[in-house]
């Protein structure tokens, strides 16, 4: 999965994203009082999926 599928996925649950100034590359995602942080190196590069499962847990979409 890359960043943009996840980011997809993140947007059907709820989340809402914030752009960080300077252009860090990370998205900070909200969902309710949670959040965590979104690379968004390059359109091809596939996230781990151990990345994608702490992103998931970090706002409760994965116990």
């Amino acid at each position: 999965m890359n960043a943009q599928e996840l980011k997809k996925l993140l947007k059907k649950s709820g989340c809402t994203f914030e752009n960080h100034r300077g252009g860090s590359g990370h998205l900070t995602v909200r969902r309710g009082s949670r959040k965590s942080q979104l690379p968004m190196h390059g359109n091809r590069k596939e996230l781990g999926k151990g990345l994608v499962n702490k992103i998931l847990k970090d706002l409760g979409l994965k116990g």
